[in-house]
């Protein structure tokens, strides 16, 4: 099937809805207080760190789209393979709490590390059921270096209702193509793997940028380019 006839054969008035309704409803619910602080702020001496509120509406929308536009789902929590994904988050959580997290909370740096890496992963296995989900499956069979470019400008763009500003990345510009760079990793592990929890635990790396950051994606990524030979029983031939 040639370009062409992919991007005909792709139903854009439902990418286009869904989009809308993923700006929307973050724009919306950005507006209330944090869901994660009124529940479980009361049980901590802390103001946490995490607002799940936009991760939250995004996964309802997905989970909504994904039972009423028939879209076929080709991806699930843990991929065909089941329970030797867990190998991925496995590396993360291990990796980080062994570097440690410093903090202003009094809280051991390891012991730290461990629960906001974990509050983390959860976070972005709501985001990227979104993106590298139903997205990813929307667009059908387009090629998918071209699903990358496109989750990834569509992923930049949400966070413009995210972020007050971009100085830390160099400008908006820059953190767009950073999303797309990024987006190319994060489909070719969904690819490998047809798993939402290995393309979010990349994305949890995102958390941090040190040693153990770097050290971790080269483990994660040599994974993924040997995932067919050693874990997988049939190869894919999604990428040919």
């Amino acid at each position: 099937m040639n370009f062409i006839n992919q991007i005909k054969q792709t139903n854009w008035v439902r990418i286009i809805i869904f989009y809308g309704l993923i700006l929307i409803g973050t724009f919306l619910i950005r507006k209330c207080p944090n869901f994660l602080q009124l529940i479980f702020g009361g049980l901590v001496d802390l103001q946490l760190p995490w607002n799940m509120n936009h991760g939250l509406i995004i996964f309802l929308i997905s989970l909504l789209f994904y039972k009423f536009s028939k879209i076929k789902k080709e991806v699930s929590l843990l991929g065909k393979e089941s329970l030797k994904t867990l190998i991925f988050p496995f590396i993360l959580i291990i990796g980080y709490s062994i570097y440690g997290f410093e903090n202003s909370y009094g809280i051991n740096k390891h012991i730290w590390a461990t629960i906001f890496i974990s509050v983390t992963l959860l976070y972005d296995i709501a985001e990227e059921y979104t993106w590298r989900g139903y997205l990813n499956d929307a667009l059908g069979n387009i090629f998918w270096i071209i699903k990358s470019i496109i989750t990834g400008i569509f992923w930049a763009v949400w966070h413009l209702l995210i972020f007050k500003d971009f100085d830390q990345f160099g400008g908006f510009g820059i953190f767009m193509l950073l999303c797309i760079v990024f987006s190319f990793v994060l489909t070719f592990s969904t690819i490998r793997t047809k798993s939402i929890i290995v393309p979010a635990t990349i994305h949890a790396l995102m958390a941090k940028t040190n040693l153990a950051t770097l050290i971790i994606f080269v483990i994660i990524l040599a994974l993924l380019f040997v995932w067919n030979k050693i874990f997988m029983r049939k190869p894919t031939r999604e990428l040919t």
